[in-house]
């Protein structure tokens, strides 16, 4: 919750909601026994297999909001140590929907957060071009370019 508050908090900003809750064991919207937030209602550490929303957002009172909200699946992370013997863990997109590059200040990506938003649009463009008709794989490709073409035409 505070790894993805930080940005916001950089400029003074906060959002008053918990950045992620489980889902499904009891076709729940907002349901444990795991979370994402601040709050102390669910204090069971996340395990490989659980579900779990990702939703930060922003709103501005009586101007705007925003929010791009992914479901997660708990997965082990493939990282080069494991300190203390420990396995780490990461989250991995079960949701595969295009982001809009018109929301995005591209200018304001680090490189991380561009290779990030690439791979995932190379993944929802791998798995769901076969599933669709020639018009929406079209449509897919144009919504899934890597940023660097997209900001090459602004």
């Amino acid at each position: 919750d505070t790894l993805a508050r930080v940005p916001l908090w950089q400029e003074g900003l906060d959002y008053l909601h918990g950045t992620g809750h489980g889902v499904g064991s009891h076709l729940n919207v907002h349901e444990g026994p795991h979370s994402i937030s601040f709050r102390e209602r669910y204090k069971t550490p996340m395990v490989p297999g659980m579900v779990v929303t990702n939703e930060p957002g922003y709103y501005e009172k009586g101007a705007f909001g925003i929010r791009i909200e992914n479901v997660m699946e708990v997965v082990h992370a493939d990282t080069p140590h494991r300190f203390g013997g420990r396995a780490f863990f990461t989250l991995k997109s079960m949701t595969l929907a295009p982001i809009q590059h018109a929301l995005i200040q591209h200018e304001l990506l680090t490189p991380r957060e561009i290779e990030w938003l690439d791979s995932y649009h190379r993944e929802v463009a791998t798995k769901l071009r076969p599933l669709l008709d020639d018009e929406t794989a079209m449509w897919l490709d144009r919504q899934t370019r890597p940023c660097a073409s997209v900001c090459s035409t602004h």
